[in-house]
């Protein structure tokens, strides 16, 4: 039997855990997936367990054993990462290091400094993890080697992937557009509804809303409610986007406005402790608008 492609995430999160199952789901078995659980929350390990990835306890070993590692954390811990893994990666230098985070162009240079030469593929993740029913994300990947990340995935069908070009940083300035639209939207929708509500006008909004724009009611409705357990890493997401647009030349404020809209819905709200397999709380536009008006106003107060 062929010796399998040994291929380490870090981590095995909510899009983590699901790109490894999808890997793992291929009916050629062509795959190993490993991680190191250490000190990760009781969540992860669930997810990681579930979809059969290999916890191998320390990050040498799980170098040491890989062909590739994929990089899949929080905007905000994407360089702290690779530093961990760059002594290990220069000891290995025939292994591929695929960053598939929402990172601006500088900061993906910096982690491109850190790493053996070549061996680094820009990676970006658009849409729901796979195997969300209904629903297939794309990965775009760029870089020397980015057909050789493309071609793993050519065993499942729950993922689209597509290879932009050569040249490192294409694949990670596509997915900061993309996000500063979906994203930003939705940071908007979110203070524009809460100010509403907050003047008693909520109700009057979403009515000339529907009738005057009802697809884009219709998506901030949908998107809303689903955006309070992501909503830290949303945070360091914008942030990372406000240095790509100031990077070109553009105004930054928006989105640091946007981070700072999200960052007050994971600390100062309720609905920021929920995870996205047990909600409790915001389930609706309504609900979620009520909550977040609610936690303004007692976050005004005792300032």
């Amino acid at each position: 039997m062929a010796e399998k492609t040994t291929i380490a995430i870090m981590s095995p999160g909510d899009m983590g855990h699901a790109i490894g199952r999808a890997l793992l789901s291929s009916a050629e078995n062509k795959f190993r997936i490993l991680t190191n659980l250490t000190e990760r929350s009781e969540r992860t390990q669930k997810l990681s367990n579930s979809a059969g990835i290999i916890d191998v306890k320390t990050d040498e070993e799980m170098v040491q054993q890989a062909d590739y590692v994929f990089s899949i954390v929080a905007s905000s811990q994407a360089k702290s990462l690779a530093q961990r893994f760059a002594p290990y990666l220069h000891k290995h230098k025939h292994v591929i290091y695929v960053d598939m985070n929402a990172i601006a162009p500088q900061t993906l240079r910096s982690i491109g400094e850190l790493l053996p030469h070549g061996n680094f593929v820009d990676g970006s993740i658009i849409g729901l993890p796979p195997g969300t029913p209904g629903y297939n994300c794309t990965l775009y990947l760029s870089g020397e080697h980015a057909q050789k990340i493309a071609d793993l995935f050519q065993y499942t069908n729950l993922m689209k992937v597509r290879v932009i070009g050569s040249e490192i940083g294409q694949a990670s300035k596509l997915k900061m557009c993309e996000g500063s639209l979906l994203k930003g939207l939705t940071a908007v929708g979110i203070q524009a509804f809460i100010a509403a509500k907050s003047f008693g006008l909520d109700e009057i909004l979403f009515d000339h809303l529907k009738q005057t724009m009802p697809d884009l009611f219709d998506k901030l409705s949908r998107f809303i409610p689903h955006t309070p357990p992501k909503a830290a890493r949303w945070a360091g997401e914008m942030e990372e986007i406000s240095k790509m647009f100031e990077g070109v030349g553009l105004s930054s404020k928006i989105f640091q406005g946007a981070a700072e809209t999200y960052r007050f819905i994971a600390e100062k709200t309720p609905l920021g402790d929920e995870t996205i397999e047990d909600r409790k709380q915001g389930l609706t536009l309504h609900d979620a608008i009520e909550i977040m008006n609610q936690s303004l106003e007692k976050s005004t107060l005792n300032e």
